[in-house]
């Protein structure tokens, strides 16, 4: 049981940084006909459609949040049709807020439809309402989502790291207070009460008894091929070909930066350095352009060109003027032209690997980046030269949230070059956060859909330059191609 609630916990834990494998030249089959089924009703409608439940002796307190009018309801009240008009509204929140959806299914083999189908086959075969389980239902059959664009379903483990640490999730600045504040409210505190262990305990019973019983859903950033360790320098070949592993986040890498800036001082002369990025789960960008990128820079290097598509939806809605402030997950990158509708970037750009199916579901969109230019620097490596030779970076399917954003900036520096698997993606900026109107679970995902400059969204990951080799990880792959142009 440990280690299956470990493997979860490990889920949650990755988005503070799925169903199918990869096939074919390394794409999941696409349907050009999948679309999401937007709805066009408007929420606080939708809200009040949610039919009242007759409760005997028992009085619903109304609160107001963010202008609308929720209901608190007693615990113990609660029919399986409060849970099947839970999982309803989720899809609702999603299809007409969140943005990618369709990635998931194009780029992970993940349908949403599917697993709300799933969970709601779950909650119709259930003896009696509980609302423990129904949670571990929805986190069990929504697992292949977790990490899309950061989506996540908070259980009680996940709702008090949110309360405790500010920074939790990537955020600074007022977005971040607003979703505080929801998670503070009365509504949170009816379903994640305070140190109750009984509540815990039923829900990992349940999501322990699901397991059990029906395995562990598939997920891309899970398997025993995923390589993890510690910030390592090492020379491979002396001389010749140097390494550096960037740690399980960049958190690690920030601690090990002084370890990394001494070993830079030493192989200035190789011709070789290998950046080992696989099973990075993220962090803040900054720590990845600050220790490995600066001090390798030959010259100064604009900012990657970027860009934003979102919904005019009432989750996106809600951050009002501060909708684009940038945050440490979005790379501290914003818009740089005022949003205009979405039909209207697609007119004035050119964007070939852009997929229109995707686009023409979203309101708006604009032009992205930082407004800032990547200096080189040698602050912190006494002052060594920037690295002469050829760079490599080491990526896998694991690379998600900054470390997804470090590969795509890698890329796009134009000098090094990336080799393994496409990376993860967990990118979609700054988050939003929604309750389920009448348990009051909490979920959240990321508000954008970030493309990169030639219009593949960041979300469905980075293609390296050259995959493994068959039978050969990447670290494997990269030193034969070394050797070939040694034999060359």
């Amino acid at each position: 049981m440990k280690r299956i609630l470990a493997l979860f916990v490990l889920a949650s834990l990755l988005l503070s940084a799925c169903r199918t494998q990869l096939g074919g030249e390394h794409h999941v089959a696409i349907d050009e006909d999948y679309t999401v089924n937007i709805q066009t009703y408007d929420l606080s409608n939708y809200i009040e459609e949610i039919e009242m439940k007759e409760i005997e002796m028992e009085e619903i307190e109304m609160i107001e949040i963010e202008g609308i009018i929720r209901k608190i309801m007693p615990a113990g009240s609660l029919t399986i049709e409060h849970f099947l008009e839970d999982i309803n509204y989720m899809v609702y929140v999603l299809e007409n807020n969140f943005p990618l959806l369709c990635v998931a299914y194009w780029a992970h083999g993940v349908d949403y439809n599917e697993l709300a189908d799933n969970a709601r086959k779950f909650v119709l075969a259930m003896d009696e309402p509980c609302e423990d389980t129904f949670l571990a239902i929805m986190i069990y059959h929504f697992i292949p989502l977790v990490g899309t664009g950061h989506f996540n379903i908070f259980d009680h483990h996940t709702f008090d790291r949110m309360t405790r640490n500010a920074h939790y999730g990537g955020y600074l600045g007022q977005k971040w207070r607003m979703n505080l504040q929801l998670i503070r409210s009365p509504f949170a505190s009816r379903f994640y009460e305070p140190e109750n262990q009984d509540r815990i305990n039923k829900y990992e019973m349940a999501l322990y008894g699901l397991v059990e019983t029906y395995g562990m859903p598939s997920h891309r950033f899970w398997g025993e091929d995923i390589v993890r360790q510690p910030v390592t320098t090492k020379s491979i070949k002396e001389n010749r070909i140097a390494y550096v592993s960037t740690g399980h986040s960049m958190e690690e890498l920030r601690q090990g930066r002084f370890q990394i800036s001494n070993f830079f001082t030493q192989i200035t002369d190789y011709e070789h350095l290998i950046i080992d990025l696989r099973g990075n789960a993220g962090g803040n960008i900054d720590n990845f352009l600050d220790i490995i990128l600066r001090p390798n820079l030959r010259e100064i290097i604009e900012t990657p060109n970027a860009f934003f598509f979102f919904f005019d939806g009432p989750y996106v809605r809600r951050f009002g003027d501060i909708l684009f402030e940038p945050t440490i997950y979005n790379g501290f990158m914003t818009i740089t032209e005022p949003y205009r509708p979405a039909n209207e970037i697609l007119a004035n750009n050119i964007l070939p690997d852009i997929r229109y199916i995707d686009i023409e579901r979203f309101h708006y969109g604009a032009p992205a980046g930082r407004f800032e230019p990547i200096e080189p620097t040698s602050e912190g490596t006494r002052n060594a030269p920037a690295f002469g030779g050829k760079i490599w970076l080491l990526t896998d399917r694991s690379l998600g949230s900054a470390a997804q954003l470090a590969a795509f900036y890698a890329k796009e520096t134009g000098y090094i070059t990336l080799v393994g698997d496409i990376t993860g993606g967990f990118f979609g900026g700054p988050r939003t956060l929604a309750f389920l109107p009448n348990t009051g679970i909490i979920f959240y995902f990321d508000i954008f859909y970030i493309t990169d400059s030639r219009g593949r969204p960041l979300e469905a990951g980075t293609i390296p330059h050259y995959f493994n080799r068959p039978g050969l990880d990447a670290l494997e792959t990269v030193l034969e191609l070394i050797l070939e142009t040694y034999n060359h």
